[in-house]
């Protein structure tokens, strides 16, 4: 799993074979193939990893929170450490796996969209109930969810001149304000 994680990575799904990584891994390629069929198998293996180390940071990170604002900076700036702090991590989870095959794409769209499920649920959990909505949640979740990943690739490939506390700072202000855009007038 380390050795998935550097490779992949840094020098990329493409350009990494089984005996590169069972190489870096100090393995015998049998050892390998004991845990996976396939490079995709751990390519997947990896990737899955990172979600659920960002899912797990992003709940901890709603817990206690009792604003639309407090709650949209914790838990964007809990998910933008993850991808940030290690590289490697957010380049696998926004560029490795795009195009991989049908199959790491279908867990690709499934993850996101789980992402942005549970940031719609979290902004229903502070409005409650009977709050009444004009706009979708989870709609307006996945809207945003893409457009982080667009950051995250211009960041990954060094195109964003803005610090991960800017970052934070601008998604925290977009998350809240679509929170509230959310929000039906009452009647």
């Amino acid at each position: 799993m380390e050795a998935g994680l550097e490779l992949f990575g840094t020098v990329g799904y493409p350009s990494t074979s089984v005996r590169i990584i069972c190489s870096a891994a100090g393995l015998n390629p049998r050892y390998f193939y004991e845990s996976f069929d396939n490079r995709e198998d751990l390519l997947l293996a990896v990737y899955q990893r990172i979600a659920d180390d960002m899912f797990s940071k992003v709940r901890e990170a709603a817990a206690g929170q009792d604003t639309l604002e407090g709650q949209a900076r914790a838990t964007v700036e809990a998910a933008w450490t993850v991808v940030t702090v290690d590289p490697r991590k957010g380049r696998i989870l926004a560029v490795e796996v795009v195009g991989v095959s049908d199959r790491v794409e279908r867990r690709r769209r499934e993850t996101r969209q789980a992402l942005a499920e549970l940031t719609a649920d979290n902004a229903r959990s502070l409005a409650g109930p009977d709050l009444a909505l004009r706009l979708d949640s989870t709609l307006v979740a996945r809207f945003l969810m893409g457009g982080v990943v667009e950051i995250l690739l211009e960041w990954i490939n060094g195109d964003l001149d803005a610090s991960a506390d800017e970052v934070v700072e601008h998604f925290t202000a977009l998350f809240t304000a679509a929170a509230i855009a959310s929000i039906a007038e009452p009647s």
